[in-house]
Order: structure tokens, then sequence, then C-alpha cells
């Protein structure tokens, strides 16, 4: 489990390492996806997981669950969460171009 999350992560980072800004669509194109990430049973939050969204970017959720990530292209966005203990999640959500869509995600074991 460790190892295939670190090839994800390691994957995404080789991938934007290899972007560059010219490549981007303009601003206006971009929105927010931020959420919370709770344990479904408990309803507490779960620190540490991992946020992928559109395949390529990256983050981490804080010690209260919480996660933003920023320059999400507009238009259908798939996104998955990964942390130990749990089993994965992903599902999709249609961003607004310079909006925020919140979402919730609550894993199970």
């Amino acid at each position: 489990m460790k190892i295939a999350r670190t090839l994800v992560v390691l994957s995404a980072a080789l991938f934007l390492a290899a972007c560059n800004d010219d490549q981007l669509p303009p601003t206006a194109k971009y929105a927010v996806v931020k959420g919370v990430v709770m344990d479904a049973a408990t309803s507490t939050p779960v620190p540490n997981a991992t946020v992928i969204v559109d395949s390529a970017l990256v983050t981490h959720t804080g010690t209260d669950g919480t996660f933003s990530v920023a320059n999400v292209p507009s238009g259908a966005v798939d996104y998955a969460v990964v942390a130990e203990g749990y089993k994965n999640f992903s599902d999709s959500i249609t961003v607004d171009p310079s909006s925020t869509a919140t979402v919730t995600v609550k894993l199970s074991h």
C-alpha cells in the first residue's frame, strides 16, 4: 500500500515537473477544489491523506482533514483520496471557471 501510494505521488510530481506555464490555459479557466476528508464511521478528520485532482495535482490533508487545490482546469474533473488504513476513494466533480468547488469525502476501513 505504501509503495503504491509513493508511486502515485512520485508520478504526479514528475508530471508536474515536465509541465511549463506556456502550456497552461488562461487563469480564468481555472478553479479551486477544497474539502474535508473524514472517517465514515466516526466523522473524525483524516489527517495526511493524499488528495489527487485531475491526475496531476497532489496535496495532503491537514491535521483537521481539510485540503485545497488551486489551478484545477474547469469542467469535469476526477479526484481520488488515499489514506493509510482506509479504502481508496475516487469520484468526479464538475468545476466552473474562477470558482471554488467543495467536497466532503468519507473514507471507510
